[in-house]
């Protein structure tokens, strides 16, 4: 789903104009990154939260060419999401189960019925071993490849 979908989906299940509702997700999405630019975090109780991380100044390689290239220090962002999301995606434990069961009408249980043992199944021959195979040396590592000039 895209921003355009998702206006279109909140304007017809609120009742509220699609111009409304980009007035009012524009303004949240940015409330929410410049408070977290701030260093604050933004947590919506039930669905995640926002902050902001911070990265240390390290030594990276750069795979085409195996150089050292020096990282700056930078600042990230991270959502984390809020446990009553994560248990309807997941649909497990309390809310999901608990929304699901409301639906469902109860159901009696069937009586149990005595059952006749059941047979053991057929066993399968065993699989034959494959032949042993001489020992080998340790591989050895690929050189690093040259610069390309």
């Amino acid at each position: 789903m895209n921003k355009t979908q998702l206006v279109e989906q909140i304007a017809t299940s609120t009742g509220v104009g699609k111009p409304d509702v980009e007035k009012v997700m524009k303004s949240f999405i940015d409330t929410v990154q410049q408070s977290v630019k701030k260093g604050e975090k933004v947590s919506l109780p039930g669905f995640g939260g926002w902050s902001q991380t911070q990265r240390k100044a390290r030594t990276a390689r750069n795979p085409r060419t195996g150089v050292a290239v020096k990282v700056p220090a930078g600042k990230g962002v991270k959502f984390t999401v809020g446990a009553t999301f994560k248990d309807i995606v997941a649909a497990k434990r309390g809310t999901a189960a608990k929304t699901a069961a409301a639906k469902a009408p109860a159901k009696k249980a069937p009586a149990k019925a005595t059952k006749a043992p059941a047979k053991a199944p057929a066993r399968k021959a065993p699989a034959k071993a494959a032949p042993a195979k001489a020992a080998k040396a340790p591989a050895k590592k690929a050189p690093a490849r040259a610069a390309k000039r």
